[in-house]
């Protein structure tokens, strides 16, 4: 070791007492000579801004909050790998984040295929219950809610009154609601 190293290991063992003692000059006498060097450390493997800031700024802070009870040899050496470990834990937790994306991401594909099978289902269900309605009411329904086709035409084509066609779907649809309710209350 250096004469020049021997020397600067003195002088951060007597700064490192002070802070010890609640010294506050001496604290931000490192704050000042380590804050730059350490995020320029930071950024140069993170490349982002905001995240260095936090990473350093959380070392002093809990340099400060720890002073009493942290055991230091080397201050430059402690600060430069808390640095790393700090950087370390921001790429496991964005590895951690990227996990719970896709898992987030898989859920969702799975809901939409549920929400697709399950509109499979219902669809299946108002079918069955349209194919129990009498035949002329299942033909005006159809007409209407399948093939688009307005009430004065069905009335046109079926030869009926256009109260006769609105009064058949009316009566459909209350069929279908009542009969999905009580497949509905079975199933809940």
């Amino acid at each position: 070791m250096s004469k020049n190293n021997k020397t600067t290991d003195s002088i951060d063992n007597r700064i490192l007492q002070s802070i010890k003692l609640d010294d506050k000059l001496s604290f931000e006498r490192v704050y000042k000579q380590y804050w730059s060097k350490l995020y320029i450390y930071a950024f140069n493997v993170l490349k982002e801004r905001e995240i260095c800031e936090d990473i350093v700024q959380e070392i002093f802070i809990d340099l400060w909050t720890k002073r009493r009870d942290i055991k230091i040899t080397d201050l430059n050496s402690y600060l430069y790998q808390s640095v790393r470990y700090q950087i370390f834990n921001c790429f496991r937790k964005n590895k951690y984040k990227k996990l719970l994306l896709m898992k987030f991401d898989l859920f969702v594909e799975q809901y939409a295929i549920d929400e697709l099978y399950e509109g499979k289902e219902l669809q299946d269900e108002i079918n069955d219950i349209i194919s129990k309605l009498p035949e002329q009411r299942r033909r005006i329904f159809q007409m209407s809610r399948r093939e688009g086709l307005s009430n004065k035409e069905i009335s046109d084509n079926l030869n009926v009154s256009v109260q006769t066609v609105r009064n058949q779907i009316s009566t459909s649809l209350k069929f279908i609601r009542k009969s999905l309710k009580n497949i509905y209350m079975i199933l809940f």
